[in-house]
């Protein structure tokens, strides 16, 4: 009845409604946006939808939330999920804002990474082996130097998750710190993500299905002065994340 009186429409909204189809897997469903949409316009200043937006994954029947983390093993454990007959109602919606009430009885977790170690994979995967971001080929060829492509990153605004590329975002405005339940690390991936696999009871996952932890030596490429910015643009992650700063 609280919230009725209100106006704010939360007591009548079902989870369920969030969905994706095959065809359209990060967004979610016509049906789902509308209901987001209704609900936003009530509760964006109350604090009844979450004040950021996020990539999601979603099991309704398995009743978790799994905030993804770009370059932090996530499609090892998108992998995982599949092979153990997971169904997921959300596969990957892309920067939405959700209902937080609504799922406070769901699981929630995410899992990080060394902020240097995630930058150079990043820039590794998305710049040295392949053009992701479309640089011209003079440029292009100036981004093969690590240095060049932390320049460039410098001019991108990290906090915010709603524009910036996710593979560059800060991971502390990727995750829902205020909601998580299990933050993991790429560095304890074994351990950490067998703790998700027991809550969700489902197989926990044997070595050689781990193919997607890449693990890039961030300090073996970059040199002092790289990693310091790197350090600068990651600080507010180094801090909140507790890893050591460069």
């Amino acid at each position: 009845m609280e919230a009725q009186s209100r106006g704010d429409g939360l007591a009548d909204f079902d989870p369920t409604i969030l969905r994706t189809t095959d065809d359209e897997q990060k967004r979610l469903g016509p049906e789902a946006r509308q209901a987001l949409r209704r609900l936003n316009r009530h509760s964006l200043k109350s604090g009844r939808v979450s004040p950021r937006r996020y990539n999601l994954t979603i099991s309704h029947a398995h009743r978790f939330v799994w905030f993804r983390v770009a370059k932090v093993g996530t499609r090892t454990i998108l992998g995982h999920l599949q092979r153990s007959g997971v169904e997921l109602d959300v596969a990957h919606a892309m920067r939405i804002r959700y209902p937080v009430e609504a799922f406070s009885d769901y699981y929630k977790f995410a899992f990080v990474r060394h902020p240097l170690d995630r930058f150079v994979s990043a820039w590794q995967n998305k710049v040295v082996d392949s053009n992701y971001y479309g640089f011209e080929p003079e440029q292009l060829l100036r981004m093969q130097q690590l240095e060049a492509f932390a320049e460039w990153t410098a001019g991108q605004d990290l906090e915010d998750a709603a524009t910036v590329d996710q593979h560059l975002v800060l991971q502390s405005r990727a995750v829902d710190l205020t909601q998580v339940d299990h933050l993991g690390r790429l560095e304890t991936f074994a351990e950490d993500f067998a703790v998700v696999c027991r809550r969700l009871a489902i197989p926990e996952l044997v070595e050689e299905d781990s193919r997607n932890q890449s693990t890039y030596d961030g300090p073996t490429v970059a040199s002092d002065e790289v990693r310091e910015q790197i350090a600068d643009l990651y600080r507010l992650d180094f801090q909140v994340l507790g890893y050591r700063l460069p």
